[in-house]
């Protein structure tokens, strides 16, 4: 039997706290709940008070939530609709205002963005956890083949939607092609470590430890064990336009 840790079983309303900002979210079974990649986005993240900011892949709407709290212009979309439905509900319950929208990536706005941020499916899942949580939750942890195919397929789009000053923040995960992701990072955009962490991995990395190693051997991906965990590192970056030659 496949064991699922990653999801909750029923709706809860949690309490959060990420550099002063206090705030309440809905949770529940159909969505992909505040993870360790928005964490860390919502630790370091920087959002200034009048700012247009976009908020992709919102999932709970964490990252939306707390850029609203700042006093910034929230915009906020997710392929899901419950992801959509649950952030607007997550909306009223702080007493804030996002437009949300259903769609992929910038969801047919045309417009640019003082902050993008993009907290993507980017892990390798495999078929026997996809199958025990089902199609809808599964395209919220599935990167793709190679884990970054999403990521890899937003950075080719997203300078369209900044000016010189946007500043994209982004999280690249280690259990997927994180190499390639790096070196597309590199060659497109001006990059800035913001902050760095290891973290254990989801439950499906210890009972597919075979096609984990096979991966890490490969050095697709990489991961270590810690105290008998499995570990990978997380690294958020901030991104800004190269000028033009």
């Amino acid at each position: 039997m496949v064991e699922v840790k990653t999801f909750v079983k029923k709706t809860e309303i949690l309490d959060y706290n990420f550099q002063n900002v206090a705030f309440k979210l809905e949770v529940n079974e159909h969505i992909f709940p505040p993870s360790k990649h928005g964490s860390l986005l919502v630790e370091n993240i920087q959002i200034n008070p009048e700012e247009n900011v976009i908020d992709i892949g919102t999932g709970s709407g964490i990252i939306a939530i707390f850029s609203a709290k700042n006093g910034a212009k929230v915009f906020a979309t997710d392929t899901d609709k419950y992801a959509v439905e649950t952030t607007k509900r997550n909306a009223q319950l702080n007493n804030v205002n996002i437009e949300c929208y259903q769609g992929n990536f910038f969801a047919g706005l045309n417009k640019k963005f003082d902050v993008i941020v993009a907290n993507l499916p980017q892990e390798i899942v495999p078929e026997d956890y996809k199958k025990a949580i089902g199609k809808q939750l599964s395209l919220s942890l599935d990167g793709g083949k190679d884990g970054n195919n999403i990521l890899l397929e937003f950075l080719n789009i997203a300078k369209n939607y900044m000016h010189k000053k946007t500043r994209l923040y982004v999280v690249v995960y280690s259990v997927s092609d994180y190499k390639t992701t790096f070196k597309k990072i590199i060659q497109n955009y001006n990059a800035k470590l913001i902050a760095f962490d290891i973290r254990p991995t989801k439950e499906f990395v210890e009972s597919n430890e075979d096609l984990f190693l096979k991966l890490n051997n490969e050095g697709k991906v990489y991961l270590f064990k810690k105290d008998n965990k499995w570990m990978a590192e997380i690294y958020f970056f901030e991104l800004s336009l190269k000028e033009e030659k």
